[in-house]
């Protein structure tokens, strides 16, 4: 009986991730598919214009943010639903203030694509705390659905806008950045008023109440705030150097050459998400040791080249046919991602043994590292040209494999000490 209850469990389990997959593979395969029509609509100064500003976006998530969805998790888990709503209410008041911030800061600067930036991250907030809400009460098809409604959202919104208002290329970048907003105020007002019905959220508005929910979302959230800055930088800063540095016309060749390659990185954490169950089980029963981890770690360091070799065997005509005759020369920056996004494979060996391990600390500092030879190599590559810039992710990338090799010998060491 115990067993049989053990396997519908595991079952439940795998399901229940299989949608979370499915959930986060179509919000970022969106992106994509749109690929083809926005550098065709925007052109490549267009695109590299709205790149920077995705990019702006990116980094104020994080302030806007601070990890409140990570405080909602845990709050339920360790509290109960009970004081939920006063959390959920606190985090948006918090995002409320930020916002009144950057739109007196976009006002001041005379900037209305930048007052855009600010308004997508508070909606981003938003949508993550409902996201959060559903996951922690182990809904996966609302939260399914909440991720489908949002892609499809993006993608109706963004056609709609562009067939029946005309404009120049500033125009076009913000009319794309309205249409992202309007896919998140309409998706969390759903799920918001989904939220009231499936969990029965009270909100009770109390002077203390707020402040302890505050207290508490800062508390959790400011620690990481390092770790998100450290995560964004390595994925976003470049386009907003380069849109300092270089025009907009070379950065929408840069960003289009990153975001081809960028979906090798979907496929990589969606085969990742299925696996890391297999692995800790496999972990846990003591059926793979380290001996076996670092064998698999050497075999996939092929993996970057064979699919580098593969990009580099496609022929240019193939961006131009994808992307527009304009972008035909962001097949060299495909290559080059591929190379730095597949290096993940290896990291992710190595991580998610320490992360089974508990060697949080020790992934902390190999990011930080990481992270300052990244910013250090794009400093100074960004200075030389443009081509050479891709490299300062190639390093970061490679830097880091050698750290997280070394601390998996050292579990192995301390296993081993009697």
């Amino acid at each position: 009986m115990l067993n049989k209850i053990k396997r519908l469990t595991q079952s439940a389990l795998l399901k229940d991730s299989l949608i979370y997959v499915v959930g986060e593979m179509t919000a970022k395969a969106v992106p994509f598919l749109l690929l083809p029509y926005l550098t065709r609509v925007l052109g490549t100064t267009g695109f590299g214009d709205l790149s920077y500003y995705l990019s702006l976006t990116a980094f104020i998530v994080i302030a806007m943010s601070l990890s409140q969805n990570g405080a909602l998790t845990r709050y339920f888990y360790v509290y109960g639903r009970h004081g939920l709503g006063n959390i959920l209410l606190a985090g948006g008041l918090y995002s409320v203030g930020v916002l009144l911030i950057g739109t007196a800061i976009s006002w001041l600067l005379h900037s209305e694509l930048l007052f855009y930036c600010f308004f997508t991250a508070f909606l981003q907030t938003l949508i993550q705390n409902q996201l959060a809400l559903r996951q922690c009460q182990k809904r996966p098809f609302s939260y399914l659905a909440i991720q489908l409604g949002l892609a499809l959202g993006n993608l109706l919104w963004t056609l709609l806008i562009f067939q029946f208002f005309a404009g120049d290329t500033t125009d076009k970048v913000a009319q794309r950045l309205i249409a992202i907003i309007l896919a998140h105020g309409v998706t969390f007002v759903a799920a918001l008023a989904w939220a009231k019905y499936q969990f029965a959220i009270n909100f009770r508005f109390t002077p203390k109440r707020l402040k302890l929910g505050l207290g508490y979302i800062l508390t959790l959230g400011l620690p990481l705030l390092l770790h998100g800055l450290s995560y964004t930088i390595k994925g976003q800063l470049d386009r907003v150097l380069i849109h300092e540095r270089f025009s907009s016309h070379e950065l929408g060749v840069y960003s289009a050459g990153v975001q081809v390659a960028s979906s090798l990185t979907i496929v990589i954490m969606a085969v990742n998400s299925a696996l890391v169950p297999h692995l800790y089980e496999r972990l846990k029963s003591q059926r793979m040791t380290v001996m076996q981890l670092h064998r698999l770690f050497w075999l996939s360091l092929m993996v970057p080249f064979l699919l580098t070799a593969m990009a580099w065997a496609m022929p240019s005509s193939l961006m131009a046919w994808l992307l527009g005759a304009d972008f035909a020369q962001s097949q060299y920056y495909v290559v080059m991602f591929v190379l730095a996004f597949s290096l993940i494979i290896p990291y992710l060996l190595l991580v998610n043994f320490l992360f089974y391990h508990a060697k949080n600390a020790q992934i902390s500092l190999c990011s930080v590292i990481s992270t300052l030879v990244y910013l250090l190599a794009l400093w100074l590559l960004s200075g030389v040209s443009l081509a050479v810039v891709p490299y300062a992710t190639i390093i970061s990338g490679v830097v880091i494999l050698p750290l997280l090799y070394y601390y998996t010998l050292q579990v192995e060491k301390v296993k081993k000490t009697p």
